[in-house]
């Protein structure tokens, strides 16, 4: 790291606490949303103890839903709200890991039910109020269409 990205990374340190607190909060917001449509949606589970500075909110389609996870983001993106998938996924069905000696226990369906059905809106700190109402009342329009 060059002397210029260390100062950068310290000035950006003094803003972290702003910035976690403000993840939090858009995390909050949105669990609190999504408790409502927890017939369509596993939500994320965290230690009692823990103080997440989540990265995003996940959002896991249930088998069980009326629409894919296919279908709600093609919804979501057209409606300018971004997604994002699973990162990795299971990644033993990536190619780079096609042939690697490894160990497996089970028939991994969990890990593929969460890398098929498993997508990511934002918390990012920029995102604020008026933006999340935005994305609950989008997302409170396509539950609605697909009841």
């Amino acid at each position: 790291m060059t002397d210029l990205q260390a100062a950068i990374g310290l000035a950006q340190l003094e803003k972290l606490p702003k910035f976690i607190e403000a993840r939090q909060k858009n995390f909050e917001l949105l669990y609190n949303f999504f408790k409502s449509y927890e017939k369509f949606f596993i939500l994320p589970q965290w230690d009692e103890k823990a103080e997440p500075a989540w990265f995003g909110f996940p959002l896991l389609v249930r088998k069980d839903a009326f629409f894919t996870r296919n279908q709600i983001v093609r919804y979501l993106e057209e409606n300018k709200i971004a997604t994002r998938m699973l990162f990795g996924g299971n990644l033993l069905r990536q190619p780079a890991y096609k042939n690697i000696k490894c160990r497996v226990v089970g028939n991994l369906k969990n890990t593929d039910f969460v890398m098929n059905n498993l997508f990511w809106i934002g918390v990012y700190p920029g995102i604020n109020k008026e933006m999340i109402e935005y994305m609950m009342d989008v997302f409170k329009k396509f539950l609605r269409k697909t009841k």
